[in-house]
């Protein structure tokens, strides 16, 4: 009902008046015109004569993806950044690891409007190898932006922490107008049906403006499973009992999705005031592990001397999948003035505040060691994060007599804090019951959080920056900057910064840069500890494991055992080194070659897993360590080892006339290369794998649209190189109880996928739009490790995996 409302009203308010003018030029591609402030201090340049390689996504290119989520959007249209699906992973499945350069998510920093984006609360499963804390991409409503701009550079020495791979900012739109939209779409095979409706009101001006948007999203799960080895053998010992079919879903949660933005402008005397915030707030479930009477799960289902006449099959005759929920939301505030006085001196002063909560339930899940006193579903805890930051800029143009143009000096102060906390869950979420050891304990397929790991850690940090811009002739100009930051937990770090960009010719220029940069590990990486279970490949049992702060009994005790030494975090350090060369010739044609080599050290990992011995249990037990019982491993959070990443983008465009319409074509290209160079005691093989080839090494999109009249016709092709799968490394044909072969990954190879769209202009206000994501139904090679598990296709894609999407839409614009 409500995608029929949705249409209904777009369909009247097209047959309105306008009553607002847009005063802006119509959204375009971004091309070489288009200014960003991205990448430095000093002064705005357009994004091809900028010293460093920025793509600049135009709001046209945004709306032209079809996902409701702005990772999926960037991962579309930028080769260098991807986004993986990872199902049943925990929490990971809500907010996606998304990365830039193949380097782990937090080591790209996220800007709205030039400010810093505080992180997202969860942190991800350590299970995956890493466990990062990024911001949350999916909280800002693609319908607020009018471009994001993406910097594929170092950036440390101008902003502070994270920002090692490069800067992604998202630019809110505060022109003036309305436009509005509503989407349906499905995936071939009938699942996944999504709506998505938006709108956006802005007033300018000239002297103020505001502008309010809002996004709903409301999208259904997608199923690419087949048997599981549960149920296969559940079915074969009770052949009266139905069992579900999917009895998981391997592929992507349902999820609904409220995101809203605002921005605003006054000029009050000589400054101009500003402010802008966001709110989303949304829910999420997937699917865990299914649990059936017979086979691997059998023990569950067993019955006990603890509980006379009571056995888990009296409340699930068919087994049980269990249901993760997760409900999130996410406030970002930020408010400040800008002034310009005499002499050209600029200053900026600005607050922001943001805060993002996530909160956890099971749901047909049981706490199996409370036996028939265990409720089926679960308050899990909750995570919160929240971040207050205040900075303040100022820069001035200098005249020096032997420069081709006055200087230009930028220099300022940042203060932050962040905070992370965690609640505890419902008592039996983590209750270790009577039944235990023989049934498992806690809520089945995420444990709650305990209040001994919950709590609340901060970190403050204070940093001042400088950046000079020259141009010691009128075709060579050199950017240098410097950051010096103090943290309360790790102490003091120095970044430097030196870029260039030298005309050869009116169309050719060479552009480099050298940095350095560090990102330093948040509260929630040093301090946090919780529980997860997983599936055994050596057992086919459950399994719980621990992830421990590095300064706490549990790493004490493991630093007792020969060579291992589990240690503090310190910050990851980088070096940056960029070359590029920038072509315009006069026929239209756009041509950008750029060349990097960054290498890491200190990066987080975590370490081996460490099976607890019975005396180790016992003297952790004597130390008061909660649910010690229930635990078997244990694992650490480390800086664990040293990269270094290789590879250039090269990205060529251009506009041509045809007939009477425009045809623009756009191919970029990215090849990555990352290699281990040096690590702890603690670093494993299998981590290495993950660093070197979990993700391909080449990425490229091949984009053209033409427009003549009311008619515009677009087509993408996406390719991904061959990449391979470690972590589900377990044979169809291996026994149950077979080791699995954890050196002896798939390889899966090269993908293409086409997306293809038709949009027509049935009068000036309105659009219709019929596309196809993955046009051909194009799917990857059939995984060959953890079929037992009920999976078809890889869990660790950097594509999905759900074949052809179609969609139909319709915009209204005033």
């Amino acid at each position: 009902m409500r995608s029929t409302i949705s249409w209904t009203v777009l369909l009247a308010a097209a047959a309105l008046p306008a009553f607002a003018e847009d005063t802006t030029p119509a959204a375009g591609a971004a091309g070489p015109e288009v200014v960003t402030v991205t990448g430095s201090r000093t002064a705005p340049r357009s994004a091809l004569d900028s010293l460093e390689p920025i793509d600049v996504i135009s709001r046209e290119a945004i709306e032209s993806t079809s996902s409701a989520e702005l990772v999926e959007t960037l991962a579309a249209l930028v080769p260098s950044f991807s986004v993986q699906t990872l199902p049943a992973l925990d929490a990971t499945i809500f907010v996606r690891p998304a990365q830039l350069r193949n380097l782990s998510p937090d080591q790209t920093l996220v800007l709205l409007n030039g400010k810093r984006l505080h992180r997202s609360a969860m942190m991800m499963n350590p299970s995956y190898g890493r466990a990062f804390q990024a911001p949350d991409l999916d909280q800002i409503p693609g319908m607020a932006l009018s471009s994001i701009d993406v910097l594929r550079d170092g950036a440390s020495a101008l902003y502070g922490s994270d920002a090692i791979a490069g800067v992604i900012n998202l630019n809110l739109d505060n022109s003036a107008g309305f436009r509005a939209f509503t989407q349906y779409g499905e995936h071939r095979q009938g699942d996944g049906e999504g709506t998505r409706t938006g709108a956006r009101l802005g007033y300018n001006d000239g002297a103020s403006f505001i502008a309010v948007s809002g996004e709903y999203s409301e999208i259904g799960p997608t199923a690419r499973s087949q048997p599981s080895l549960a149920v296969k053998q559940s079915r074969a010992a009770f052949p009266n009992v139905f069992f579900p079919d999917p009895e998981i879903r391997w592929g992507k949660p349902s999820r609904e999705a409220l995101r809203l933005a605002v921005t605003a402008g006054l000029k009050a005397g000589e400054f101009d005031l500003y402010a802008f915030g966001t709110y989303g707030e949304g829910s999420g479930i997937g699917d865990f592990n299914y649990r059936g009477p017979a086979g691997p799960f059998a023990s569950l289902f067993a019955d006990s001397s603890k509980f006379p006449g009571y056995n888990l099959k009296q409340i699930y005759p068919a087994g049980f999948t269990p249901y993760f929920k997760s409900e999130d939301q996410d406030v970002n505030l930020t408010a400040g003035a800008r002034r310009e006085f005499s002499g050209g001196l600029k200053f900026d002063a600005s607050v922001s505040y943001g805060r993002n909560a996530i909160d956890y339930s099971m749901k047909n899940s049981i706490n199996a060691s409370l036996g028939p006193n265990s409720p089926r579903s679960f308050y899990d805890g909750g995570v919160e994060q929240e971040e207050i930051s205040a900075n303040a800029d100022a820069s001035l143009p200098v005249s020096l007599s032997f420069l081709a143009e006055p200087a230009v000096v930028a220099f300022g102060a940042e203060a932050r804090n962040e905070t992370f906390s965690i609640t505890p869950g419902d008592p039996a979420s983590y209750a270790i019951g009577p039944g235990a050891p023989q049934f498992a304990c806690c809520s089945a397929g995420f444990p709650g959080f305990t209040p001994a790991v919950s709590g609340e850690w901060s970190q403050d940090s204070l940093a001042v920056y400088a950046d000079i811009l020259i141009k010691p002739v009128e075709s060579w100009s050199i950017d240098g900057a410097v950051r010096f930051e103090d943290f309360s937990t790790f102490g003091s770090s120095t970044t430097y910064k030196l870029s260039s960009r030298l005309e050869l010719t009116q169309d050719l220029a060479l552009r480099g840069a050298a940095s350095t940069g560090f990102r330093a590990p948040t509260p929630a990486q040093s301090y946090s500890e919780g529980l997860s279970q997983f599936l055994s490949n050596t057992t086919l049992q459950i399994t719980t494991a621990g992830r421990f702060k590095p300064t706490g009994p549990v790493a004490n005790l493991m630093n007792q055992r020969p060579n291992v030494a589990i240690r503090p975090l310190v910050p990851e350090e980088s070096r940056n080194l960029s070359l590029g060369v920038v072509w315009t010739p006069a026929f239209g044609l756009q041509v950008t070659l750029d060349a990097y080599r960054i290498e890491i050290d200190n990066r987080l990992n975590t370490t081996t897993t460490y099976v607890l011995t019975a005396a180790e249990t016992a003297a952790l037990n004597a130390l008061n360590i909660p649910n010690v019982q229930a635990i078997s491993q244990a694992n650490f959070l480390q800086n664990d080892y040293d990269t270094v990443t290789e590879g250039f983008d090269l990205i060529v465009s251009r506009d041509q006339s045809i007939g009477d319409g425009v045809l623009s074509l756009t191919g970029a290209f990215s090849h990555i290369e990352e290699s281990i160079t040096g690590g702890s005691r603690t670093l494993n093989p299998y981590s290495r794998q993950i660093a070197e080839d979990a993700l391909p090494e080449d990425r490229a999109t091949l984009s053209a649209t033409y427009k003549i009249g009311p008619v515009e016709l677009g087509g993408r092709m996406r390719y991904y190189g061959e990449w391979s799968d470690f972590q589900d490394s377990f044979p169809n044909n291996a026994a149950p109880g077979t080791a699995y072969p954890t050196y002896n990954p798939q390889v899966f190879r090269a993908m293409s996928f086409v997306d293809v769209s038709a949009s027509y202009r049935l009068t000036e206000r309105l659009r219709l739009t019929a596309g196809a994501d993955n046009v051909f139904d194009t799917y990857p090679d059939k995984a060959r490790w953890q079929t037992f598990r009920g999976l078809v296709y890889s869990r660790n894609a950097p594509y999905s995996t759900d074949g052809a999407y179609y969609f139909v839409r319709a915009d209204v614009n005033f």
